[in-house]
């Protein structure tokens, strides 16, 4: 048990750590934005600091002044393993943790209003536009494996800003608790279950995975796909967009939604004063009308 002494210590040691300068926040703010569209507010300096400290004692960096230096500098853009220090920083600061069947309501809407009455003889395109580390697109994949049949005409696309978030995607292994919401029928059915070194983990079955791909894909500025969308879920990133991005985007993904396509956002996001030919379907879920 530590005593009085080592707890001073290490919660010095952890304010210290979690401590980001006005300065370097206002630049490392910046920079995320430049880079990812993303609006920090000062209530999220704890969090770029949380998220961000770990990288300060890789690099023996005392201070995020410097950090930020170090970023902008030739080091930070050069690639080591596959991935620079600004890849890095971008994934820690975009990446966010999400669960299989989260906000289910959608996923309802999704099977009553799209898969069931959805023309076999016909393609059906699906992107989730802020995929993180998958559960979105696999929850999708269940549930178009389930109406339309594993080897049915459908495909799903899943994007995201971190290349290492995507590699994680694209592995189908996930740690058992972000698979809680996962319907029994469609565990035993999708999800094989960890044993011995894996114990705790499911991996996604080869069947569902291989109606996936996955992408990286920056949604505010990467060049528009050649192909569109019956339906895009693209829910809970909004919120992290000032006016302006957030307009640029829903033009965007509103390009690339096919006549009477749906466009799903997250519960807490609404496209409320902005310009787009989209109709409200119910809160969050909105469609194409032109």
């Amino acid at each position: 048990m530590p005593t009085k002494s080592n707890s001073a210590a290490f919660a010095t040691e952890y304010a210290l750590e979690h401590t980001i300068s006005n300065k370097a926040f206002e630049n490392i703010k910046n920079l995320i934005y430049k880079i990812a569209g993303i609006s920090l507010s000062e209530t999220k300096k704890p969090l770029v600091a949380g998220r961000l400290n770990k990288r300060l004692r890789a690099l023996s960096l005392e201070n995020f002044q410097d950090y930020y230096k170090y970023l902008i500098s030739e080091k930070g853009r050069v690639s080591v393993n596959g991935s620079s220090e600004m890849q890095l920083f971008t994934d820690l600061l975009t990446t966010n943790e999400t669960y299989f069947f989260r906000e289910s309501q959608h996923f309802d809407f999704f099977v009553q209003e799209v898969l069931n009455k959805h023309s076999t003889d016909k393609t059906l395109k699906i992107w989730s536009a802020a995929s993180s580390s998958g559960e979105e697109g696999y929850t999708l994949c269940m549930l178009l494996a389930e109406h339309l049949g594993e080897t049915g005409n459908w495909s799903v696309l899943g994007t995201d800003i971190s290349s290492r978030i995507l590699n994680s995607a694209r592995q189908g292994v996930f740690n058992e608790y972000r698979a809680r919401m996962v319907p029994v029928k469609y565990r035993n059915k999708y999800l094989l279950k960890g044993t011995g070194s894996q114990k705790g983990y499911v991996a996604i079955v080869p069947e569902l995975r291989k109606n996936i791909s996955f992408a990286k894909f920056n949604l505010v500025e990467d060049p528009l796909f050649r192909e569109s969308f019956d339906v895009i879920f693209c829910r809970n990133v909004l919120i992290y967009f000032d006016q302006k991005t957030k307009q640029k985007v829903v033009s965007r993904l509103s390009q690339l939604l096919k006549p009477k396509g749906f466009l799903i956002t997250g519960r807490s996001e609404s496209l409320h004063s902005l310009t787009h030919h989209l109709q409200t379907v119910q809160p969050s879920i909105y469609q194409k009308t032109r």
